[in-house]
């Protein structure tokens, strides 16, 4: 019993997958996918429709973008993985040879640490652990990181020691990371009301502000509101992005780099 809920759970995060990956998937390409009944992927549908990973449609699923935020970060790296990798090389040549970076908490900005061997002579500031790990893996000197109190959803440190060494510092650009990009808000969100603290404090302590997201945080609902597209210089995000929403966000004067 014990090692047929352990397939069906292997199976289930497989569908999540393959459905984040497609968008939305058919019942029966499911059941020819994995060799399963229709019954028994429908069985799994519903298990992850109370777990709201995905919607369930007529005839198929379709991702629940929302949800993805709510990960846990190691799970997160394997979202998108491609098309954040495309966001991180975008973002990293946007940085002068010697400008001063904050890099958010988050997997989109751990890509674009990946490439900070491209500006060795940059200073580095970040609130991710993962993210200063990056960073001394590829032997940049120039990196602080700022403590607080750990929280390991989002592999970032948080609380009033970290707000309080943000507001000491200035940085010349901020790559954000969000839960959300809320076309009809002009803002971005973020849906952990702690953290969004501490990005609100990057946001003010910066001179250009960069959002670095995959295609599917757009339109996506968040929680907390950490800047509205005014307090922005740009959105870097993937070639997934569909044409309404690209065209939104230009109506919107925000400038939009895709990966």
């Amino acid at each position: 019993m014990n090692d047929s809920m352990d397939l069906a759970g292997v199976r289930r995060r497989k569908i999540a997958k393959l459905v984040e990956d497609r968008g939305s998937v058919g019942v029966r390409d499911l059941s020819e996918a994995f060799g399963v009944s229709d019954v028994t992927i429908r069985r799994d549908l519903r298990e992850l429709g109370k777990q709201g990973v995905v919607t369930r449609t007529h005839g198929g699923v379709m991702i629940n973008s929302s949800i993805l935020a709510d990960l846990p970060n190691e799970e997160r790296k394997f979202v998108g993985s491609e098309e954040k990798d495309r966001i991180g090389q975008v973002a990293i040549e946007l940085l002068g040879e010697e400008d001063v970076a904050f890099l958010d908490a988050g997997t989109t900005a751990l890509a674009v640490a990946s490439y900070a061997h491209r500006r060795p002579n940059c200073y580095y500031v970040t609130t991710s652990l993962g993210v200063a790990t990056r960073l001394m893996e590829q032997d940049i000197q120039n990196f602080y990181l700022i403590g607080g109190a750990y929280r390991g959803t989002n592999d970032s440190f948080i609380g009033t020691l970290a707000i309080s060494a943000i507001r000491s510092l200035s940085f010349d650009v901020s790559f954000l990371c969000c839960s959300s990009i809320d076309i009809e808000r002009r803002s971005i969100s973020m849906n952990d009301e702690v953290y969004a603290q501490v990005q609100k404090e990057a946001i003010a302590s910066s001179r250009r502000n960069i959002v670095v997201a995959h295609h599917d945080k757009v339109t996506v609902s968040g929680f907390v509101h950490t800047a509205g597209f005014h307090q922005l210089d740009g959105i870097i995000t993937d070639s997934g992005l569909n044409e309404e929403s690209h065209a939104q966000l230009m109506n919107a004067k925000i400038e939009v780099m895709l990966a």
